[in-house]
């Protein structure tokens, strides 16, 4: 199937894109049992109340839903458009000609479910793109003051992203590890004792090094460049939920994955394209074959439980940008070098 002229790349905002997408259901000429059963069939999870539901919304649904629609629509070929066009949208790039209106789901399987488009209800003025309000995944600790509003506004938070398999993954841009015979990575100190350890699978507490009172949790870009949750460095005692676990999953390589007893659990998944490139965020779908959720702890040498953290075929560590040592600054993977921002120390924790 072709989309004719059917151009989501020239939606100007987001209730255009759903209109196209409407108009490609109509082409279709499935109904949504038929659209439930194909996305099925297709290893995809579509159900027809979802499918009914983001057509009566102006607001944008979760990545993997479009793509799920897209392909059962019979639209295999173009899903990489859409979810192009998806980013774009969802990323603020278009006119606001009026106050945001309030989000409503986008998934249509409850009612009260949050915004999955990465953004949060508003009742502010209308906001440029520079000025676009970025999503918090869960509201944080607030004085005793907040705590009633943050009740109230707790069914609004933003849930887990999830990426479709489609988006198209750029490993010729990320190249296969230049590791030495021992298994250091480039750039890092030679001749240092190695001990052979992997860290514990479990419950366990990521912290950086040269700040051991920081942990790696959820937060925001503090650039603004990423709408979504991604992870960061904040205090520990701030740091829970969600609980960080340490998935074996084969020849030395883990997930790590968050769980929360609200929003689900998600592995953390290096994102290889713009805008968010290089930032480490949660996705509910974990897989074994994504090399992008995939990482390997390697020993440095400098305390029992010190670690470099290395994605799958990369010849990339996991450090903080800029060499950023205060919080919230951002995780992300980036060439290997001997700073002391690339050294985290993973230590097992009680199991709950």
């Amino acid at each position: 199937m072709t989309m004719g002229e059917l151009r989501p790349d020239d939606a100007a905002d987001p209730a255009e894109f759903i209109e196209m997408l409407r108009q490609l259901k109509d082409r279709s000429r499935l109904t949504y049992r038929q659209l439930e059963q194909r996305a099925a069939s297709a290893g995809d999870v579509l159900a027809r109340s979802t499918a009914a539901d983001i057509l009566r919304r102006s607001t944008l649904p979760r990545p993997e839903v479009v793509a799920a629609f897209v392909r059962a629509c019979g639209a295999e070929e173009q899903v990489e458009a859409w979810l192009r066009a998806r980013h774009r949208l969802a990323a603020g790039t278009y006119a606001l000609a009026s106050p945001t209106p309030d989000h409503q789901p986008d998934d249509g399987t409850t009612s009260d479910r949050p915004p999955a488009d990465g953004t949060t209800p508003s009742t502010a003025p209308a906001a440029t793109p520079s000025t676009v309000a970025r999503a918090r995944w869960f509201a944080r600790p607030a004085p005793l003051a907040l705590l009633a509003v943050g009740a109230l506004l707790a069914a609004l938070a933003v849930i887990w992203i999830q990426r479709p398999d489609d988006v198209p993954r750029t490993p010729t841009q990320l190249s296969e590890p230049t590791s030495s015979a021992s298994g250091s990575p480039a750039g890092t100190p030679d001749g240092s004792a190695r001990p052979s350890t992997a860290p514990s699978a479990g419950r366990s507490q990521i912290r950086p090094a040269r700040n051991p009172q920081l942990c790696l949790t959820d937060g925001q870009d503090p650039t603004g460049q990423y709408a979504t949750e991604v992870a960061v460095q904040r205090p520990c005692a701030e740091a829970t939920p969600p609980d960080t676990y340490l998935l074996p999953v084969t020849s030395g390589l883990y997930f790590i994955k968050w769980d929360h007893p609200v929003h689900g659990a998600g592995c953390l998944t290096m994102i290889d394209v713009d805008p968010g490139r290089k930032l480490l965020e949660p996705w509910e779908d974990c897989r074994e074959d994504r090399w992008t959720q995939l990482f390997r702890f390697e020993p440095t040498g400098s305390a029992p439980s010190a670690y470099r953290i290395r994605p799958a075929r990369t010849d990339l560590c996991v450090g903080l940008r800029d060499d950023d040592s205060d919080e919230p600054a951002e995780a992300l993977v980036e060439p290997c070098t001997t700073n002391a921002d690339q050294v985290f120390l993973v230590d097992a924790l009680p199991q709950k």
